[in-house]
C-alpha cells in the first residue's frame, strides 16, 4: 500500500477531506496566531501594572469596536457569496465580492480619517485618558489595516483556501509574540500599540499577496461594472449581518467605560477583568478553527436534512467549549495563579468562573448563529443581539459597585437570557433541530456545567477538584457520544 492510498483511507474524500484538511490548516495557523498572541498578552500583563494592563484592554476594544464598524460584515458577505457563486457563476461572484472590497476600502479610510479629527474627543469619552491622544492615533492605523485584511481572509474562507489563512495567522502569530513582549518592557502600553499597528499592517500585505494568487486561479476579478444590481444583496444580508455583529464590539466597550468611569478602582477592575477574558481567548482558537471551516459548508447544506452534518454544525463548537471551560470554570484559583500574585484575589477567581461560563454559551450559539446566515434570517439575528445588548449593559450599569464580577456576571446574564427568549424562535424556523437543544442528553450536559460552577465554591481542596473536574470531562465525552448516536439513529 502506497503513501498516497494510506492517505486517502484516513483523510477520506469529498466533504470529509475539506473538512480534515481545513481543520488542519485552520489548526495550524491558528494555534501559532491565537497560541502566540495569548502568551504575549499573558506575558504583558506580567510586565504591566494591572491599571495600564487596564487601559491597554480599553485601547484593544476600541480597536476591535472600530474594525467592526470599517468591516460591516463584508468579510462574512465575502465568504458566504463567493463559497455559493465560485463554481456556478464567476460573473456574479466577482461582482459582489469587487462591491464588498470597495464599501471596506471607502468605510475603513473614513474611520481613519474621522480617528484623526475627533482625537480628542475618543480620548476623553471613549477611552477615558486624555494622555493616551498618540496611542488613540496609532490605534486608527491599526483598525485601518485590520479591516481590510478581514475582508481578504472572509475572501480566502469563502474560497476554502484555508492553507493561505493559515499562512496569514502563523506570520501574525510569529510577529505578535516577540514585538509585543519587548515593545511593552521598553515602552509600556505606547509600544505595544505600535506593535499592533506593525502586525496589522504584515498580515494586510500578506493575505493581500495570498488572495491576489487565489482570485487568479479561481478566473475571479476585480470590476466596477453592474454592481448596482447587487445592492439588494448588501440590503438582505450585510446590512443585517453588519448590525448584528456590531453589537458585541461597542457593548464591551460600553461597558469598559462604565467600570472606569463609576467603579473607583476602574482601571484596576479592569486590569483585572482583562486578565480573566484572555483564558475566554484560548478557547476561541479551536472554536474558530472549526467554525471557519463549517461556515462555508453551512451555507452550502442548510435545509439539506444532512443529519451527520447537521449535528456537528450545532455540538462541535459546544463541545470543544465545554472541554476547554469547564476546567476554568472548576479551578479558577489554579488558572488565575499563572498571572502571578498581582491577581490572585477573589475577584480574579470569581471573574475568570462567569467569563468560562459564558464562553460556554457563546460556544453553543456558534452553529445555530452560522445557520442565522445560512437561511437569511439576519435580520432576526439583528433583534436577537439587540435584546443580548439591552439586557448586558442594563446588568453591567447595575452591577458596576461589584468591579470585575459584575462586568463578567452582566456577560454571562445577557447570553443566557438572550438563549432562552430565543429558544421557541430557533426551533421553529428550524436553525436547530428540537431533538439537539430539548434532549436528555443536552439537559445532562447543562447539570454537569452547573454543579462544576458549585465545586470552587463548595470544595477547598485543589486536588479533589482537579479529580472532580477530569470524572465530569470524561462524563461529557461519553453523554456526546450517546447523543451523536442517539440523534443519527431515532432521527
Amino acid at each position: 500500500m502506497n503513501i498516497k492510498s494510506v492517505y486517502k483511507k484516513i483523510v477520506g474524500s469529498g466533504s470529509q477531506e475539506k473538512i480534515i484538511k481545513g481543520v488542519f490548516w485552520s489548526f495550524l495557523g491558528t494555534l501559532i496566531s491565537k497560541g502566540f498572541a495569548f502568551i504575549a498578552l499573558f506575558l504583558v500583563a506580567r510586565i504591566l501594572s494591572v491599571q495600564e494592563y487596564g487601559k491597554l484592554g480599553l485601547l484593544q476594544s476600541y480597536i476591535n469596536t472600530f474594525t467592526l464598524f470599517s468591516l460591516a460584515s463584508f468579510g462574512v458577505t465575502a465568504t458566504k457569496y463567493l463559497a455559493i457563486y465560485n463554481n456556478e457563476d464567476k460573473k456574479k461572484a466577482s461582482e459582489i465580492f469587487s462591491l464588498t472590497r470597495i464599501f471596506v476600502f471607502i468605510l475603513s479610510s473614513f474611520i481613519l480619517i474621522l480617528s484623526y479629527f475627533f482625537n480628542d474627543a475618543i480620548c476623553e469619552y471613549i477611552v477615558g485618558d486624555p494622555n493616551l491622544k498618540s496611542e488613540v492615533l496609532i490605534c486608527g492605523a491599526a483598525i485601518y489595516f485590520s479591516s481590510l485584511n478581514g475582508l481578504q481572509v472572509g475572501a480566502l474562507a469563502g474560497l476554502q483556501n484555508f492553507k493561505s489563512i493559515s499562512i496569514v495567522n502563523i506570520v501574525n502569530g510569529v510577529l505578535s509574540l516577540p514585538l509585543i513582549i519587548i515593545s511593552a518592557y521598553h515602552y509600556g502600553i505606547k509600544g505595544v500599540v505600535v506593535s499592533l499597528a506593525i502586525i496589522n499592517f504584515s498580515i494586510w500585505a500578506c493575505s493581500a499577496i495570498l488572495l491576489k494568487k487565489e482570485l487568479l486561479k479561481n478566473q475571479l476579478f476585480f470590476t466596477v461594472k453592474n454592481l448596482r444590481k447587487h445592492f439588494d444583496t448588501l440590503y438582505h444580508f450585510s446590512l443585517p449581518s453588519f448590525l448584528s455583529s456590531i453589537m458585541l464590539a461597542p457593548v464591551v466597550l460600553i461597558c469598559n467605560s462604565f467600570l472606569i468611569k463609576y467603579n473607583t478602582a476602574g482601571y484596576y477592575e479592569l486590569g483585572i477583568y482583562n486578565a480573566a477574558f484572555n483564558f475566554s481567548q484560548v478557547g476561541t482558537i479551536l472554536i474558530g478553527i472549526i467554525g471557519q471551516v463549517f461556515y462555508p459548508m453551512a451555507m452550502q447544506n442548510f435545509g439539506k436534512n444532512n443529519r451527520k452534518f447537521d449535528f456537528f454544525n450545532i455540538n462541535n463548537s459546544y463541545i470543544i467549549g465545554i472541554l476547554i471551560f469547564l476546567p476554568i470554570v472548576s479551578l479558577p484559583d489554579l488558572f488565575a495563579g499563572f498571572y502571578g500574585i498581582k491577581y490572585e484575589n477573589n475577584n480574579m477567581y470569581y471573574s475568570v468562573m462567569f467569563v468560562g461560563l459564558s464562553s460556554i454559551v457563546i460556544a453553543q450559539r456558534q452553529g445555530i448563529a452560522r445557520n442565522f446566515a445560512a437561511g437569511n434570517f439576519m435580520w432576526f439575528s439583528v433583534f436577537s443581539n439587540l435584546i443580548w445588548a439591552a439586557t448586558t449593559i442594563l446588568s453591567c450599569y447595575l452591577l458596576i459597585s461589584k468591579g470585575s464580577i459584575g462586568r463578567s456576571l452582566a456577560f454571562f446574564i445577557g447570553y443566557i437570557t438572550n438563549t432562552i427568549l430565543f429558544i421557541p424562535f430557533y426551533i421553529n424556523k428550524k436553525l436547530i433541530d428540537k431533538k439537539l437543544l430539548l434532549s436528555k442528553e443536552h439537559l445532562l450536559l447543562i447539570f454537569c456545567i452547573l454543579i462544576s460552577n458549585l465545586i470552587f465554591t463548595l470544595i477547598d481542596n485543589l486536588f479533589f477538584r482537579i479529580i472532580i473536574t477530569i470524572v465530569f470531562l470524561v462524563l461529557c465525552l461519553m453523554i456526546f457520544k450517546n447523543w451523536f448516536k442517539s440523534y443519527i439513529k431515532n432521527g
